[in-house]
């Protein structure tokens, strides 16, 4: 029985790989390319503010005044306590004046990065932390919550376009899709996430002009999918 086992065994090891070199399926391969294009929903800015004193202690009470009242303003902007982050903090001491009247000063600095989830908020939000008294705002990074949305769409699109580029060249030999062997959805490409941005809209009526306008635009994820698919000679 274990002879008629093994030789059986062995048998059939050796007829798969003939069984393999016989499929004749003929298949059809597709790259396919997909953009999807995002409206951004969230925003990160930094507020900085720089103080000076004659000690060190002045100019911390001071910096940290401001920052108090910069703080209260974002948080009645809705802006959670995990979304704040102190980035910068310094204290220097400073020789300033003239030569021979030089005197110690000393200056204290503190920055904040704040994360704003609705970015409609974002040029009322920059004119509160302004108001507030901040010394220095940077420019915002727009970002998403979940980028991954955007590459999921991206990668929809790129399917279609390669079931459709496959559909035209099956056309085109007398074959027919019938099924999908193999999917790659990435096929060493490039950056799926940062594309160009795009203007927003301009909107805004005169008596908005007065508060800071931030357009947030449009930002594109892009994907290449190669797939293999079977066919058949069409009928």
């Amino acid at each position: 029985m274990r002879i008629a086992l093994a030789t059986l065994a062995a048998a059939l090891l050796l007829a798969a790989p003939a069984a393999a070199q016989t499929d004749t399926t003929p298949t059809i391969a597709a790259d396919g390319l997909g953009t999807a294009t995002l409206v951004p929903d969230l925003a990160d800015f930094s507020a900085g503010v720089l103080r000076r004193a004659p000690t060190s202690a002045a100019a911390r009470r001071a910096a940290n005044s401001r920052i108090a009242a910069i703080l209260k303003a974002v948080k009645a902007g809705g802006v959670a306590d995990a979304d704040i982050q102190t980035t910068g903090l310094r204290i220097s001491r400073e020789r300033v004046g003239r030569k021979g009247h030089r005197r110690v000063r000393y200056a204290a600095f503190q920055e904040l990065r704040v994360r704003v989830r609705d970015v409609k908020s974002l040029g009322a939000m920059l004119d509160a932390v302004a108001n507030a008294g901040a010394d220095d705002i940077s420019a915002p990074d727009f970002g998403f919550a979940d980028p991954s949305q955007g590459r999921l769409l991206a990668t929809r699109a790129a399917l279609a376009d390669a079931r459709k580029r496959a559909d035209d060249a099956a056309a085109q030999t007398g074959l027919r899709i019938t099924g999908v062997r193999t999917v790659d959805v990435d096929p060493q490409t490039e950056p799926l996430y940062g594309g160009e941005d795009s203007a927003g809209g301009s909107g805004g009526s005169a008596n908005k002009e007065a508060s800071t306008r931030v357009e947030p635009g449009t930002q594109d994820f892009e994907a290449r999918v190669r797939v293999i698919y079977t066919a058949t000679p069409a009928t």
